[in-house]
C-alpha cells in the first residue's frame, strides 16, 4: 500500500490494461470516503466540480464522472480492461451489447468473467474510494444484430447494490424531447481509458467534447461504412479532426446538461453508449478522422 492508501497493481509493460488481479474488498471493515444517504442524492449530479476533455481529450479528476464505470474481463490470474459503462440505478449498469458477447454473436460471455469497477479514475491503481461487483446476469437487448450494431446495448445487473459516494453515483436517463434535430451541433460530454493519439490505452480517465451531426452528414462523410450502421436507433457525433473516442471507449455514455440547470447545479442526462467507428487500415482501432456513431438511449431504449 503507497502512503495514501492505494493498492498500486503489476500491470503489462505494453498493456496498461492487462493487470494483476487485486485482493477482494473487505466488505465489513472497508470504509467507503465521503459516504452519502443514497436517498438524499439525485442522478445525474456531482459532488466534484472540475478546475477552470480518449484523443486530444482532456484529463479529469476523481469523481468528476462518477457514474462512468470500468469492466474487465477475468483471465486466470489477470484482469484485462474491456469497455466502459454508465452506472443508472444502484444495482444496474448499461453498456454496449458488444462488450460483453462473443465476436460477431449475440450470445453473452460467462457473466462470472466479468468484474465492474465503480468509483474508478486510473486503470493502474485500486484506491478506498473503488468498489468492486461481479455481475449477476447480463440482459442483452432482445433485437441486437452483432453484424450491424443494432441495438448496441446490455444492461449489467450488479451480484450487490453499489455504495452512493462522492465518487460513485447514478446518471439520469435522458427524459427531455427524442427529436435529434434539437441536439444537432450541440456538445456531448464523453469519458473513458480509450486509446489515444499514440495508439495507446490512456491510464487516467480522460474526457472530451463533441458535437451530434445529422445523419445525412455523417453518412455522406463515408457512405460505404456509415451507410450500414446509421439507423433510427443512433446518431452520430465528432470533429473529424483527431478529436474522438477510441477503442476501449465503447460502452461508455454521452451525456448533456439537462435543460435549465447549469454550473454546480448541473444535472446530467445520459444521450447516447459508445458503439462503433471506422478502423484504421490494417491496424484494427479507430480511426478518428472520422464521426462516431452512437446508441440513442431513452426511458424506453
Amino acid at each position: 500500500m503507497d502512503p495514501e492508501g492505494t493498492q498500486t497493481l503489476s500491470v503489462s509493460p505494453n498493456n496498461p490494461g492487462v493487470i494483476r488481479r487485486p485482493p477482494p474488498s473487505n466488505r465489513e471493515t472497508t470504509k467507503r470516503p465521503l459516504s452519502v444517504p443514497s436517498q438524499d442524492i439525485s442522478c445525474g449530479t456531482v459532488a466534484t466540480q472540475a478546475s477552470p476533455l480518449i484523443t486530444f481529450g482532456q484529463s479529469t479528476i476523481p469523481g468528476q464522472w462518477p457514474w462512468h464505470v470500468a469492466l474487465y474481463y477475468s483471465k486466470g490470474l489477470e484482469l484485462v480492461y474491456t469497455c466502459g459503462g454508465t452506472l443508472i440505478s444502484e444495482n444496474f449498469v448499461l453498456t454496449a451489447a458488444h462488450c460483453i458477447t462473443r465476436p460477431r454473436t449475440n450470445q453473452a460471455v460467462n457473466q462470472r468473467n466479468i468484474l465492474v469497477y465503480l468509483g474508478k479514475y486510473s486503470l493502474l491503481s485500486f484506491g478506498p474510494e473503488v468498489q468492486d461487483r461481479k455481475v449477476d446476469q447480463i440482459i442483452i437487448h432482445p433485437r441486437y444484430n452483432a453484424t450491424l450494431f443494432y441495438n448496441d446495448l446490455a444492461l449489467l445487473k450488479l451480484d450487490r447494490p453499489a455504495e452512493i459516494t462522492n465518487y460513485v453515483r447514478k446518471c439520469c436517463l435522458w427524459e427531455e424531447n427524442d427529436n435529434l434535430q434539437n441536439l444537432i451541433g450541440k456538445l456531448g460530454t464523453v469519458v473513458g481509458w480509450g486509446f489515444d493519439e499514440n495508439r495507446k490505452l490512456t491510464t487516467n480517465l480522460m474526457q472530451t467534447k463533441m458535437p451530434v451531426v445529422s445523419s445525412d452528414t455523417c453518412i455522406f462523410s463515408n457512405r460505404n461504412f456509415f451507410s450500414q450502421f446509421i439507423f433510427d436507433k443512433n446518431y452520430c457525433a465528432g470533429f473529424r479532426n483527431g478529436t474522438s473516442v477510441c477503442n476501449g471507449d465503447s460502452g461508455g455514455g454521452m451525456v448533456f446538461p439537462k435543460a435549465g440547470t447549469s454550473g454546480a447545479d448541473t444535472v446530467w442526462q445520459l444521450r447516447g453508449i459508445v458503439s462503433v467507428s471506422v478502423a484504421l487500415q490494417g491496424e484494427g482501432t479507430c480511426d478518428p478522422s472520422h464521426f462516431m456513431v452512437f446508441l440513442r438511449m431513452l426511458l424506453n431504449t
